[in-house]
C-alpha cells in the first residue's frame, strides 16, 4: 500500500483522468474531493464490499439452480384412466333437435 500526506488543498494524480483533492480535516475525518470522468464508478469501501459479497452470493446460487434439474409436473396414471370413462357430449345437428323435442 502506497501512504502518501497531503494537506487541505492539495491533491494526488491517479493515471491521467483521476484527482483526489483534500477539501477538510476535522479530528479523524477527512473529506476528499474526486475529480474523475463520469463513466468511473466510485464507492465508499464498505458498499463495495457488500456489492461483492451479494454478487458471490447471486452466482453460487445461480450454480445451484443450474445444476438442480428442472422437472416437469407429470399427472398420476390414474387420472388418465379416469379420461376414458369421461362421456363424450356431442351437439345435435340441426336436423335431430326437432325430432327428440
Amino acid at each position: 500500500m502506497l501512504v502518501l500526506s497531503r494537506r487541505v488543498n492539495e491533491s494526488i494524480q491517479i493515471g491521467e483522468d483521476i484527482e483526489v483533492t483534500v477539501i477538510d480535516v476535522r479530528g479523524d475525518v477527512v473529506r476528499l474531493g474526486i475529480n474523475a470522468p463520469q463513466k468511473t464508478q466510485i464507492w465508499r469501501k464498505e458498499l463495495w464490499d457488500a456489492i461483492v459479497e451479494e454478487n458471490r452470493k447471486a452466482a453460487k446460487a445461480a450454480r445451484q439452480t443450474a445444476k438442480t434439474p428442472v422437472s416437469t409436473p407429470q399427472l398420476p396414471v390414474s387420472a388418465f384412466s379416469k379420461l376414458s370413462k369421461l362421456k363424450t357430449v356431442r351437439p345435435k345437428k340441426q336436423g335431430e333437435q326437432g325430432k327428440n323435442q
